[in-house]
């Protein structure tokens, strides 16, 4: 994955998840650190997979793991974010 897919990807896929996340909903301008953790949550997933020969650039499982795994972590920052 291009860098740029890191920003569009991770970070669309971030405000997504924040957004959609079930407790009270964000603004729009509160979205924007959630969109950043999810590029570099995207980045470090498609980086270690790579690093440790899960699979190589480009591959549908890099891009299922950096979708199911951004969901996950920026869904458990937003929990955290909430107490």
């Amino acid at each position: 994955m291009s860098f740029l897919a890191f920003l569009i990807f991770g970070g669309s896929v971030g405000i997504i998840s924040a957004y959609l996340y079930p407790k009270k909903r964000l603004k729009l301008k509160d979205l924007l650190p959630y969109g950043l953790a999810g590029a570099a949550i995207s980045f470090l997933v498609s980086f270690f997979g790579q690093t440790l020969g899960l699979f190589t650039s480009g591959q549908i499982l890099e891009w299922s793991s950096a979708l199911l795994l951004t969901i996950l972590l920026v869904a458990c920052l937003r929990a955290l974010a909430g107490k």
